[in-house]
């Protein structure tokens, strides 16, 4: 007998779904069909009214909110939500996946699930697999619905901090065609930082025009001839110009704290600098060659660090298409049968500054090279000079010049197909079943790196007859070495600078299979309804297969870390995994048009899931909403979701890269004291001999961990909903959610896990501090394990407030001028505790940013939006954004958090942005839209980025700011026109 797989059985139970869907028409074919006009709510499956009725926090933006923001990419658009903060966005350059990622509620993008009508997206990239909403046709969005709390128990796992859901416009009837045009005007007026710029004799930027994004989107839809069906296609077009950072004054130079108690801000730079820094064995000041051009070494100071700022992107150069359709036809009300297809091809470049010898590594000199003056072989190898003995050190010389900037060129090319079926049962009963299929494919190639084995051969050179030659040319190993004059100001050879630059290029693909089937009801006809109730007991079950894969693969210079600017080696990696799951969810009303209660709603919802990679798993919810009256509503409700770890997760190879921190033990003067660094293993003798994390960049081990198990989020939401019959066109929202994840699967961040042996001595995160053979974190042989595990707890906690208002002037006995609309929407964070182990204590960022707690988490934000539709086919927006000020972790008393004191950084002020926008229709098919956003052209917050790496604490900090919170470009312009027929 043919044994049955639990993929058999599970697909074999989809199948059964369209069976019980195709015995339940033939016996509820004669019953009549009086419901009434229903839709299915984000976070539920079951039909219910739209209005005010989810049982979960529900924020809502729609196509208009999106014309009068003048977004024409989502993510800018979900970023400006109170509770959302930025991820992956065009503002990051060093460290850009080339991806668009939502946060839902700063628990990071991996716990934010993210659906195009209810269904799952693939992830974006091999490198950082989390959804890319890059691929959503902004002019094909109907609405976005922002559901917080864990709803795994609906849609499966990720649903940790919530859904975000993109309603398409389907049904689409005629022609739609849309061209926007924006660009970004700045006056570049920042004091402080003109000042730093100065100091450091760089030319200061004036008046700015520039940022320019052209958008052009196509949509056209026909209903079969029978109004049975439809189609709707469509295609986009967006080019986005590269901003310079050197185009604003406050990120034309790389800027780091000084003075006295760091209450300054000065232009820093890399060691990393044209001059050089040589520093035997990596330790110690170090020399750097003369800026006079003599070919001598003068001692090195931080007026010879180089500026890479200017050459870093604020806005990443884009191009994308996106196309595709959406299409179904009703055979009977039993069948209707539909399909989706969806497609985009995103070319993103970042510029990043030159690449260079970085002080990463050791490199020998033989004392007797003929490219080194005298005097030069002197400083360096002293008795040994003209020698062939090997001076070995770092050597820290930055390649400068025209066309020596490094460029991370990432290509990525998605594909979405839908095909199913659905119909009418009849007696309150329908079914949905269906097949998907996505893949993203990844190409990158990074330009203008150097190669560390050719360096070190190229610097390896003796006299051949007069002539300088590398020693590999005169033992065979590699005839095509060129010598590389690294002791002389403009030294280097074309001929040597094509022999060691290096191109690198990765390419891989993820992709995602789904086979879902549900069916959706009540049971009125069976008389399953409470006697105090209108509406039956009604219900939606299902099963789903999922197939998750992804495959990574690299040349060999990333393989084998021979790139000087990489960080590290990248190592193939690839791993799939599946999962089948069954759910159902049940709607009880209890109570409905009582004259002592208005209604009382019982939901609840299971599933489970069985995962090939981490076993089985249950998620679950309850909820309870009441009305007493009809004006006010309450509801409350637990979820109990999880996450299963990902591909990379469990499966990416270790190891050693850079990451954001600095070394208190490193440097002449260490913070930390020689007790304190004893505990992280440095020796008397290397105390105040250490060479600095360059540009506050420490080496880290990283990698997945197939031990981790799934995490699990509990989230408990109580709130109220008013709609008070004596104030017409009025709604308020208010909610409380308390979202505890445990078992987190994370990092512990390697600033965190050098504070907690420093401070404690705690062995354990001790242990994890490895240092080089000279005490050093960012050579080779030093790094700080921060592999992925299941770590402490995740707690945040907080109220929204939604408040929305159509005001009639008629009401104020003004005639004929149309009405007002208002809307509120804001969020509180109450807490945000981390716990980094089981155990320990909790550190709370709520109200900070920092090192340890990352991009800023303000108490408070909110946007107000006030609108004046007038009579006359023209509307009127001013719109408010609010972000409340946060402090720098590292200055709080908190031992978890706390460490050098920074005044200069101390503190981000509260912001305030305001917008406008204006839209008219003309000759009824066109309507034109101008705005202007940031209408004051407020500067960013500055912060340091090098001693402490304040603003590069994570990937998504850029420019000596954070550019997803904060707007970077200054006073920004847009002009749209859309012909609709």
């Amino acid at each position: 007998m043919k044994k049955i797989t639990n993929r058999g059985r599970l697909l074999t139970s989809t199948m059964l779904v369209g069976s019980m869907a195709a015995a339940l028409i033939a016996g509820s074919a004669a019953a009549a069909d009086d419901d009434l006009q229903e839709i299915v709510v984000t976070g539920s499956r079951i039909k219910q009214a739209a209005n005010l009725t989810s049982d979960s926090p529900l924020t809502t933006v729609t196509d208009k909110e999106m014309k009068l923001q003048g977004t024409t990419n989502v993510e800018t658009m979900l970023n400006r939500l109170p509770g959302i903060t930025a991820d992956q966005t065009q503002g990051v350059s060093n460290g850009a996946s080339g991806t668009a990622t939502i946060n839902l509620r700063n628990l990071g993008a991996s716990r934010t699930l993210v659906l195009i009508d209810g269904r799952r997206m693939v992830g974006g990239d091999p490198s950082y697999p989390y959804t890319d909403v890059n691929f959503i046709p902004a002019a094909l969005v109907d609405s976005v619905d922002v559901v917080t709390g864990g709803a795994s128990a609906v849609y499966g796992s990720d649903a940790v901090a919530g859904v975000v859901n993109f309603k398409m416009k389907r049904d689409f009837e005629g022609v739609k065609v849309d061209y926007q045009l924006s660009a970004a005007q700045h006056d570049n007026n920042n004091k402080e930082a003109q000042t730093a710029l100065k100091n450091f004799g760089v030319t200061v930027p004036g008046s700015q025009f520039d940022g320019f994004v052209r958008d052009t989107s196509f949509i056209i839809g026909a209903n079969a001839p029978n109004n049975r069906g439809n189609v709707t296609a469509y295609a986009t077009y967006r080019w986005t110009e590269p901003v310079k950072q050197s185009s604003r004054d406050w990120s034309a130079c790389s800027l780091s704290v000084s003075g006295d108690n760091n209450d300054s801000h000065a232009c820093q730079g890399s060691s990393n600098t044209t001059y050089g820094r040589f520093r035997t064995n990596g330790s110690g000041t170090g020399l750097s060659l003369n800026p006079d051009g003599s070919s001598t070494f003068v001692p090195y100071t931080n007026a010879l660090s180089y500026n890479y700022g200017p050459y870093n992107y604020l806005q990443r150069q884009d191009e994308r298409y996106t196309g595709g359709a959406f299409a179904h036809y009703e055979i009977s009300p039993a069948f209707d049968v539909y399909t989706d297809f969806m497609f985009m091809t995103d070319h993103t470049r970042a510029q990043i500054a030159p690449s260079a010898i970085f002080n990463s590594a050791l490199y020998n000199i033989n004392c007797d090279n003929p490219l080194m003056s005298s005097s030069e072989a002197t400083a360096l190898c002293g008795t040994n000079a003209g020698t062939s003995t090997n001076w070995s050190g770092t050597i820290g010389l930055r390649f400068s010049g025209s066309g020596k900037e490094r460029y991370d060129d990432i290509r990525h090319t998605d594909y979405r197909y839908v095909i199913g079926t659905k119909g009418d049962l009849g007696g309150g009963w329908s079914y949905d079943v269906s097949a998907q299929h996505s893949e993203t494919i990844y190409t990158e190639h990074y330009e203008n790196d150097v190669s560390i084995s050719k360096v070190q051969k190229a610097l390896q050179v003796v006299n051949v007859n007069g002539v300088a030659t590398c020693q590999s040319v005169v033992d065979g190993t590699d005839p095509n070495c060129v010598p590389l004059n690294i002791f002389s100001l403009n030294g280097i050879s074309d001929a040597a600078w094509n022999y060691i630059k290096t191109t690198s290029f990765k390419e891989g693909n993820l992709t995602q299979d789904v086979v879902s089937g549900s069916v959706t009801g009540d049971f009125g006809q069976f008389g399953a309804q409470s006697p105090f109730a209108k509406n039956p007991v009604a219900i939606a079950f299902g099963t789903e297969y999922r197939k998750e894969g992804l495959n990574l693969k690299v040349d060999e210079e990333n393989s084998s870390g021979d790139l000087a600017g990489s960080g590290g080696a990248t190592q193939n990696s690839s791993g799939s995994y599946d999962v089948k799951e069954l759910y159902g969810e049940l709607r009880v009303p209890l109570i409905e048009d009582r004259e002592w209660a208005k209604s009382l709603v019982l939901d609840a919802g299971y599933r489970w899931s069985d995962y090939s990679s981490s076993g089985k798993v249950d998620s679950w919810k309850t909820s309870l909403t009441y009305a007493p009256v009809s004006d006010v509503s309450f509801r409350g409700g637990f979820n109990r979701a999880v996450r299963a770890p990902s591909i990379l997760e469990l499966y990416s190879t270790q190891t050693v890269g850079l990451t954001s921190a600095s070394d208190p033990c490193a440097g002449s003067s260490p913070s930390a004291s020689l007790a304190q660094c004893a505990r992280t293993g440095v020796t008397a003798a290397q105390y105040g001999t250490i060479a600095e994390c360059t540009s506050s960049q420490c080496n880290v081990l990283t990698g997945g961990n197939t031990a981790l198990k799934p995490e699990t989020a509990d989230t408990w939401t109580v709130g109220t909903v008013i709609t008070p019959t004596f104030l017409r066109n009025f709604s308020a929202t208010i909610d409380y959610f308390d979202i505890r994840v445990t078992d987190l699967i994370s990092t512990l961040s390697a600033s965190s896990v050098l504070n907690q042996c420093l401070n404690t001595g705690d062995s354990y995160y001790c242990g994890l501090v490895h240092r080089a053979s000279n005490g050093s974190l960012a050579l080779t042989g030093g790094y700080i394990i921060d592999t992925e595990l299941n770590t402490g707890y995740l707690n945040e906690q907080g109220v929204d407030i939604g408040l929305n208002y159509l005001l009639d002037l008629e009401d104020l006995n003004v005639e004929n001028r149309g009405s007002v609309l208002f809307n509120f929407n804001g969020t509180w964070m109450a807490n945000y505790l981390v716990q980094q182990q089981p155990g320990e204590s909790a550190y709370n960022c709520k109200g900070l940013f920092g090192v340890t707690c990352g991009q800023p988490m303000p108490m408070w934000r909110h946007t107000m939006r006030v609108t004046w539709q007038t009579p006359w086919n023209f509307d009127l927006s001013g719109n408010w954004r609010y972000i409340s000020g946060v402090k720098l972790d590292q200055n709080t008393s908190n031992a978890l958090l706390s460490g050098d004191y920074d005044k200069a950084d101390g503190r981000i002020n509260s912001y305030s942005y305001f917008d406008i926008a204006m839209s008219a229709t003309v000759y009824d098919h066109y309507t034109v839209r101008f705005g202007v956003n940031n209408l004051f052209d407020k500067d960013p917050p500055i912060l340091d980025s090098n001693v402490y790496g304040v603003s590069g604490t994570s990937n998504y900090g850029n420019g000596n700011t954070f550019p997803g919170i904060y707007d970077t470009l200054g006073r920004t312009f847009f002009l749209g026109v859309t012909a609709d027929f």
